[in-house]
């Protein structure tokens, strides 16, 4: 969820460059997947903040010999979504030992992309119960005979996922059309005609456990290809979901399963996502709840993260984000990350202040209301494998 300067025996020099002796640890922030951070800023160890500089998509940050611990903080460009301006700030807290290159994007309107139409065409009938064949998630009623489907999609060359789905919207039948050419005609220009070896096989998903007072929402499933193609799984899912066939997978290709549950009498939530290149019988383990009333309001607020629930497990890391209008025209949207690297066992962390720099987001002003979120993360989750569960708390205060 989502800054860093000179202390001890150097300096930081915007660009990350550091003019003290010893060996510098380098770390490089890729911003070039979305739009150019309006503003940043650079903090080593407990050093003051420093404004920062991107080149060419990247920020470079050398963190002198003798420090560990780092901030960087960004501004994103102010973009307009149904005439409301958003302001995005992020902070990522972090530690020499939890890698050297980072990707991150801006937030900002989506970039546009280029869509031409595709033609196939699609004939289920050998897949009982079959009342909709999707083709890139472009879904059309089928009765009989051969359906010809044209849809508008992304221009390039990826997988195209076709399914087949009962009148609920389970997915009865999976074929996945490798490296397709998009505008033209799909599969060479011939028919996709599903045979019974494409059905899919249903296999067992449930909860290992639902902490007290919550309630579990059915579980989500979804199938990727390494090349783009999506299909969802989880229509309908109570204890049993369609798993795709082992045929159709190709090495790259993995499984995404979630399952999330709220605590109806408050704002608490939990949540555990797996993504694995193996189908098969699932248990969904969702971590304890976490009851946390908030930080005291303040213009800089202290988080407390004192969950137990994640206690002797590796790779946890704590977030807080700050939502708050400006008038009616304008929302500021804070978000804020520490790894446990930088953390140590600390379970406190606190909105940092960053007078003196330009392009930042000003506290909220007295008297506005202040919607926060605080998250506590445990594991790491990669396209293809991993795990990761997060518990969330939220609410509300006024600025003082």
């Amino acid at each position: 969820m989502a800054g860093l300067a000179g202390c001890g025996g150097g300096s930081n020099n915007g660009g990350g460059g550091n003019t003290g002796g010893g060996n510098p640890t380098t770390v490089t922030y890729d911003f070039s997947s979305g739009p150019a951070p309006s503003a940043v800023a650079t903090q080593i160890g407990t050093g003051a903040f420093t404004q920062a500089a991107i080149s060419a998509g990247k920020l470079t940050v050398s963190i002198p010999d003798g420090e560990t611990n780092y901030t960087v903080v960004y501004a994103c460009p102010t973009y307009t979504i149904s005439d409301v301006a958003q302001n995005f700030e992020g902070v990522i807290r972090a530690n020499i030992q939890d890698g050297s290159s980072f990707s991150r994007t801006c937030k900002g309107l989506p970039s546009s992309t280029s869509t031409d139409m595709a033609t196939l065409q699609v004939n289920p009938a050998a897949i009982p119960g079959a009342a909709y064949v999707s083709v890139q998630g472009s879904a059309q009623p089928w009765t009989s005979g051969t359906l010809s489907v044209s849809t508008l999609m992304t221009a390039g060359n990826s997988d195209i996922a076709v399914y087949v789905a009962d009148a609920s919207g389970k997915v009865l039948a999976v074929r996945i059309l490798r490296n397709q050419t998009i505008p033209g005609v799909l599969n060479g220009g011939n028919p996709v005609v599903f045979e019974t070896s494409d059905e899919t096989q249903l296999e067992a998903i449930s909860y290992s456990s639902v902490p007290a007072g919550f309630s579990a929402a059915p579980p989500s499933i979804q199938f990727n290809t390494a090349d783009g193609a999506v299909v969802p799984l989880g229509i309908d899912v109570t204890t049993q979901y369609p798993a795709i066939a082992s045929a159709a997978v190709q090495s790259g290709d993995y499984y995404s399963f979630g399952g999330e549950a709220f605590n109806g009498g408050s704002n608490e939530y939990v949540a555990v996502q797996t993504n694995t290149a193996s189908g098969g019988s699932q248990v969904l383990n969702l971590p304890a709840g976490w009851t946390y009333a908030g930080p005291s309001p303040a213009a800089l607020p202290t988080f407390n993260f004192d969950y137990t629930g994640f206690s002797g497990k590796p790779d946890v890391s704590d977030g807080a984000d700050l939502n708050w209008w400006v008038g009616t025209t304008s929302e500021n949207q804070f978000a804020m990350s520490a790894t446990a690297s930088y953390q140590n066992g600390a379970t406190s962390l606190s909105v940092p202040g960053l007078s003196g720099l330009t392009g930042f987001l000003a506290p909220a002003p007295t008297g506005t209301k202040v919607v926060w979120t605080a998250q506590i993360y445990q594991g790491i989750l990669s396209a293809g494998s991993g795990s990761q569960s997060i518990v969330i708390d939220s609410g509300s205060y006024t600025e003082p």
